[in-house]
């Protein structure tokens, strides 16, 4: 058995997993690949390769029919209320006496993740393969109840204006979205002084790189009534919940959604203020900074000559180095383990070079982002 075939996602293809027909997988490709059917993910590089690959694909499987497979795989992920969502469209799409297929990694969970799902759905659950530190289950659909969605709740964001004024925002939040159960200590951070550095001189353009629930470039666009502001994320649940925040904060008409993944092109330029979370990958003690050092490759394209990005980040986090290729950096504050970042003056070199498609990489499979705090 080859390293590769050992690999926690590769169980799906065992033998005696899948079954004939095609297959409606969420959260990953493999089997679709091998037996063909549909993938579901929200992740916009996953899903342009998916296209590349002249797959049925969508991000979301509510537009998928009631009982139209026979089998349906999801992927465990970090968040238990999105896999718990994922689980019950699964259930709705799934024909009656069709299979249910339960794929994840001890690391996420996966034994309380199937114990609760077995109570909910009120069978055993058989264990079609388990090696590499995760395992696969199957449940069968029939006419008993089915996994419980769960939701999350709003939270609320403060933002001072220079001259004092609080705003409070209510923000909804949607499971798998960064961040579904609070505001985040590094967003809190940025909006403490985002009206002090950026002074008396409002921004026209605000770009928010990431926006995930959309509380960074709403809060810029209730600061600067006169500006207009994209929000753009690379997880199409983050840019449904950022559009219908827009929406619930009356600031639809200034303020467009977006999605977009930072290996792709930019969708604008000259932008005279971008606010960034960035995401990165997560993988046990190990981290991947690939997904932000794409996206900051691209502020030379979204930002104007005299436009400035504000990026807060862990803070040991090391980002200091490329942007500080990228144009004039300065530390502004640290807090509660994150450092406030600021770049200004791009340099000329840096600008206008586009992004290449996430559907012509190829060196190697795409993951997608994360956030740790």
């Amino acid at each position: 058995m080859s390293r590769k075939d050992r690999r926690p996602e590769q169980l799906v293809l065992d033998e005696g997993v899948l079954r004939e027909g095609p297959v409606c997988e969420i959260g990953s490709d493999l089997a679709v690949e091998s037996i063909g059917g549909c993938v579901v993910t929200p992740w916009r590089d996953l899903y342009r390769i998916n296209e590349v690959a002249e797959h049925d694909v969508r991000s979301n499987p509510r537009e998928l029919a009631d009982a139209s497979f026979t089998q349906v795989i999801v992927h465990l992920q970090k968040s238990r209320a999105a896999t718990f969502c994922d689980l019950a469209e699964a259930w709705r799409i799934l024909a009656p006496g069709g299979q249910l297929l339960f794929c994840g990694t001890n690391a996420l969970g996966v034994t309380s993740a199937v114990k609760r799902l077995a109570s909910e759905l009120e069978q055993t659950p058989i264990v079609v393969t388990n090696r590499a530190r995760a395992r696969v289950v199957r449940f069968k659909r029939g006419d008993g109840p089915g996994p419980k969605p769960e939701s999350t709740d709003p939270f609320e964001a403060e933002i001072t204006a220079i001259d004092g004024t609080v705003h409070t925002l209510n923000l909804d939040t949607a499971p798998g979205v960064f961040s579904a159960k609070k505001l985040d200590a590094g967003s809190e951070l940025l909006l403490h002084h985002l009206s002090r550095f950026i002074g008396h001189k409002p921004p026209k353009r605000i770009v928010d790189l990431g926006c995930g629930t959309g509380v960074l470039g709403l809060a810029a666009a209730t600061l600067y009534p006169e500006a207009e502001a994209l929000l753009v994320d690379g997880d199409a649940r983050a840019v449904a919940c950022a559009k219908a925040n827009a929406e619930k904060l009356g600031l639809a008409d200034r303020c467009r959604t977006d999605w977009w993944d930072a290996r792709e092109a930019p969708l604008g330029d000259r932008f005279d203020l971008a606010v960034i979370n960035p995401p990165f990958h997560q993988r046990g003690p190990e981290v991947d900074l690939s997904p932000a050092m794409s996206l900051f490759e691209s502020l030379s394209t979204w930002l104007s000559r005299n436009g400035r990005a504000l990026i807060v980040a862990n803070r040991t986090l090391p980002y200091e180095e490329i942007l500080g290729e990228l144009g004039n950096l300065e530390v502004i504050d640290g807090a509660k383990g994150y450092k406030l970042l600021s770049l200004k003056s791009l340099s000329r070199s840096r600008r206008g070079r586009g992004r290449s498609s996430p559907g012509a990489r190829s060196a190697g499979r795409s993951r997608p982002p994360t956030r740790s705090r």
